[in-house]
């Protein structure tokens, strides 16, 4: 029974010489799952005078913390919808335990409202992405780091969101989200070849394609925007030149938008690579191989 006195008393068998007694509590303690993690996280603050206590109850919580993000990004898998914006959360919470949903869908409302404010149905396209742009851009300053390793809080969007500083695929997917709940169809591109750019794609949802015809199948895209580039709109034919000049292999995965799973897969990958970067923080690239896993 999950009781205030039953978890206390399991507290204290962790500290039980007798390694068996000290195990099944840890069991028993993991296996009542996160809906303890308030009590727990009472009992820590209470052991200030008690450092062996603290560091045990700060072991469960830590377990219990990253049960729940890989429970959480489980059920996203296998959810049919696959809302980018719950997985996107569900691996923030990791680095962030306090983080709540709504607390975390809040931060991007500022940036949605300047953005919408300044958006007509009378607009084209290609004049909604120039008012997303200086919004973005100008207004919000966002701004990509340009040295060649990152650091884990400019991947992190809780963070990047405060900070307006972060890799092109943080930016990106904060761009896409912000666009997608505007109706925009502005979508991220990924590929497991890193040298390949993050660029974003916007579909065409108003029959534009055969007027402009472009030159190239592009697969119901019309047209390219570049994070690298503050978001400079690209057609499918000058991006397909630009891969060619850069000795890029060409993959239709490369020009038409990524599906969800593989835009998360290469966040984690991301964030798995950037942990390697700081010897203190190192000992985490278990937990996100682990997440990892789960695709």
């Amino acid at each position: 029974m999950k009781t205030k006195t039953s978890i206390h008393a399991l507290i204290q068998l962790l500290d039980d010489p007798n390694v068996e007694v000290m195990e099944h509590a840890k069991r028993v303690l993991l296996n009542y799952g996160d809906e303890i993690i308030p009590e727990l996280e009472k009992i820590e603050d209470a052991s200030l005078r008690d450092p062996v206590q603290m560091e045990n109850v700060a072991s469960i919580l830590k377990a219990l913390r990253f049960q729940r993000v890989k429970n959480l990004l489980s059920e996203w898998i296998n959810d049919d919808e696959k809302d980018l914006m719950k997985a996107v959360y569900a691996i923030n919470a990791y680095q962030f335990p306090d983080l709540n949903i709504q607390d975390f869908v809040m931060k991007f409302q500022d940036l949605k409202h300047s953005c919408w404010r300044e958006m007509n149905p009378k607009q084209t396209s290609f004049e909604k992405i120039e008012v997303l742009n200086k919004v973005f851009f100008k207004k919000f300053e966002f701004t990509r780091v340009q040295r060649g390793y990152s650091s884990p809080f400019e991947i992190y969007l809780d963070s990047v969101l405060d900070t307006k500083e972060g890799t092109d695929l943080s930016i990106a997917l904060i761009y896409s989200l912000i666009a997608q709940s505007l109706d925009l169809p502005v979508y991220c591109v990924v590929s497991s070849n890193h040298r390949t750019p993050i660029v974003l794609s916007y579909l065409d949802q108003t029959g534009l394609l055969p007027i402009l015809n472009w030159g190239i199948h592009n697969n119901g895209v019309l047209f390219y925007i570049l994070i690298q580039e503050k978001g400079l709109i690209i057609d499918p034919s000058n991006l397909k030149e630009k891969y060619n000049q850069e000795g890029l292999p060409e993959h239709k995965s490369q020009f038409e938008p990524s599906p969800n799973t593989l835009i998360i897969k290469r966040y984690l990958t991301d964030l798995r690579n950037s942990y390697a970067n700081y010897a203190h923080l190192r000992h985490k690239m278990k937990d996100i191989e682990d997440l990892l896993i789960l695709f």
